[in-house]
């Protein structure tokens, strides 16, 4: 796409049209040589809140500013980053931390401009998907499930996934969408947090999803013995478990989970009530040990107006192992190669040291899969699909009310890092241990 005002400078983007998950090229051209020129990018949300990044960049000898290999003088981002722009956007003209939210796989458009000092030199508007054209979609309501169907409109069968989000409720149709267009036929799957769902996420039946995965296996287009699903935090956690009930299931991906079953949630706020039931059964739960210096702790980050985090709570409560092992997800019933994807500087809770637990107790067993753990040191809680996209705004901070900033841990450059890394990691994965043969797609 090209942007052209009279004589005035131009961009150059290539690809004109791309997935989010693919790499382009932007320069601006026409520029006076050897002068700083600032570029602004703009997009909004799904809350239609509007989101803005920026650098500077001297223009070369011929007058040309190329966005992939120039580092910034100054700007949102530093480094030699060719999607910079698109993960260091905040939300404009405001010093509140929201995260930057996006669930539906409409195109998002982002709107690049370029400044000389103050005078607008060149703007162009760039369209960023998330289904390629040949992937198409079904809404399900079918046997009181709740979700969208992405799948390739070319002749299957597919293998299945099935994606699970976390404690936002609702459901991943981005990252179905974006799956499908990777040859998957990916089952965006809403379990509370929606209509003919529960509002909260208390005593959710697993065989809620057990009745979506009989549903997946039956779809003509769809390969019954490649059934993949991939949950992200308290999603992670739920693909664990069902890794373990639901022997149909042939690959398992958890980014930032838990170890153990987690207590259960109302209003986005962990409450004193079961999360999962079975066969009409509660699934026992490791309930927190609170301390007053913990209480305290956040009180006072409170005060200072720093952010929060939420570690300490969870350290005292795994001291208890005899609860911890009560509550312990039965990784060593599941039948399948695991994936698990952590951030070493997870505030949410310790993803690392339960992705080690996980991994610990699947190496005491006589396993013929390739288990695997992918650590990123400096990354948070946000760090991959299906919940963190690659090239999107990364998320750390959030204001949760009340004055409290709550942190999610790592920085928005190693979120975004890991988001990027780790994605084409998973599709490696997926396609090892469903045993494909994939086009495969070059995602640098």
């Amino acid at each position: 796409m090209i942007s052209n005002i009279g004589d005035m400078p131009q961009f150059t983007v290539t690809p004109e049209n791309a997935l989010v998950d693919e790499m382009i090229r932007i320069q601006l051209t026409g520029c006076i040589p050897n002068k700083a020129v600032t570029i602004y990018a703009e997009m909004n949300d799904e809350a239609n809140r509007t989101f803005t990044s920026y650098a500077v960049f001297e223009a070369d000898d011929n007058g040309t500013v190329d966005i992939s290999n120039q580092k910034p003088l100054t700007g949102s981002y530093d480094g030699v980053d060719g999607m910079g722009l698109f993960w260091s956007m905040e939300l404009k003209n405001s010093k509140k931390k929201v995260f930057f939210t996006k669930m539906d796989s409409t195109p998002m458009k982002v709107k690049l401009t370029a400044k000389l000092e103050q005078e607008v030199i060149a703007q162009t508007i760039l369209k960023r998907s998330f289904a390629s054209e040949d992937v198409i979609s079904q809404k399900v309501t079918e046997k009181g499930l709740v979700g969208t169907l992405y799948q390739p409109s070319t002749a299957g069968p597919h293998p299945g996934v099935l994606i699970l989000g976390g404690s936002d409720g609702g459901s991943q149709e981005n990252a179905a969408a974006l799956l499908a267009s990777r040859g998957y036929a990916a089952f965006s799957l809403a379990y509370f947090g929606v209509e003919n769902r529960p509002k909260d996420l208390v005593n959710i039946p697993l065989e809620y999803f057990e009745t979506a995965i009989h549903w997946l296996q039956q779809k003509s287009e769809v390969n019954e013995e490649k059934i993949a699903v991939i949950g992200f935090s308290r999603g992670g956690e739920l693909a664990l478990l069902l890794g373990a009930k639901f022997s149909q299931i042939k690959s398992v991906i958890a980014g930032s989970p838990s170890a153990v079953i987690t207590p259960g949630m109302r209003n986005n706020i962990f409450s004193p009530d079961p999360s999962w039931t079975y066969g009409g059964e509660v699934l026992t739960y490791l309930k927190f040990a609170y301390r007053p210096s913990s209480m305290l702790g956040m009180f006072a980050s409170w005060i200072a107006r720093r952010p929060a985090s939420f570690l300490s709570i969870w350290k005292n409560t795994l001291k208890n192992r005899k609860k911890v092992e009560v509550a312990r997800i039965p990784v060593e019933d599941i039948q399948a190669p695991v994936m698990l994807l952590s951030g070493g500087d997870d505030q949410l809770w310790p993803s690392t040291t339960f992705a080690n637990l996980v991994m610990e107790r699947l190496s005491k067993e006589d396993r013929p899969y390739n288990d695997v753990h992918v650590n990123y040191e400096n990354a948070g809680h946000f760090l991959c699909f299906p919940y963190s996209l690659p090239n999107l705004p990364s998320n750390v901070l959030m204001e949760v009310g009340g004055g409290m900033t709550m942190t999610f841990g790592g920085s928005r450059e190693a979120n975004a890092s890991a988001a990027s890394e780790s994605w084409p990691e998973m599709l490696r994965f997926l396609e090892e241990s469903l045993k494909l043969d994939l086009l495969s797609v070059n995602i640098k």
